[in-house]
């Protein structure tokens, strides 16, 4: 039996509504996906900037912190001995201690009499440690002034 045009192409609009859902809803399926791996991404991008903007921030406070206690030590406020680890009296600085390690220089710099001032600070909860290398003089060690300069 033969199909009149008119039958073939209502049979032939009935299919296509159940085809179409088929698609459309692949199609949204496809776009979540791909929605949510944009925004993943997205998301792992903004993590690795908070991160490093961290890490920045504890870099610049140990640099800081470190300058300081050098400062301290060319003033003669600091004594230039082995000292520490030592807390921080500041209770903004709880979680950072500092550290002074004094040895001297041997090899071809001896007629110098230099001695070598190390400088450790350390945030332990991070994880972060920053060392500050600085040369003086015998007679700045003395005095307490950087290669025996006055201020």
């Amino acid at each position: 039996m033969r199909r009149t045009g008119r039958l073939a192409a209502a049979g032939t609009a009935a299919c296509l509504p159940r085809r179409r859902s088929g698609v459309a809803l692949l199609e949204v399926v496809l776009g979540l996906a791909l929605f949510f791996g944009v925004a993943m991404a997205i998301l792992a991008g903004l993590s690795a900037c908070v991160r490093s903007a961290h890490d920045m921030r504890l870099e610049a406070q140990a640099a800081d912190l470190a300058i300081t206690l050098l400062s301290e030590i060319q003033l003669g406020a600091v004594e230039i001995a082995d000292i520490g680890p030592m807390a921080y009296e500041d209770e903004t600085l709880e979680d950072w201690t500092w550290q002074i390690v004094v040895t001297p220089v041997v090899g071809n710099l001896t007629e110098l009499d230099l001695t070598r001032v190390e400088i450790v600070i350390r945030n332990t909860p991070n994880g972060y440690t920053h060392r500050l290398y600085h040369l003086l003089t015998e007679s700045a060690a003395e005095t307490g002034m950087a290669f025996g300069g006055a201020l």
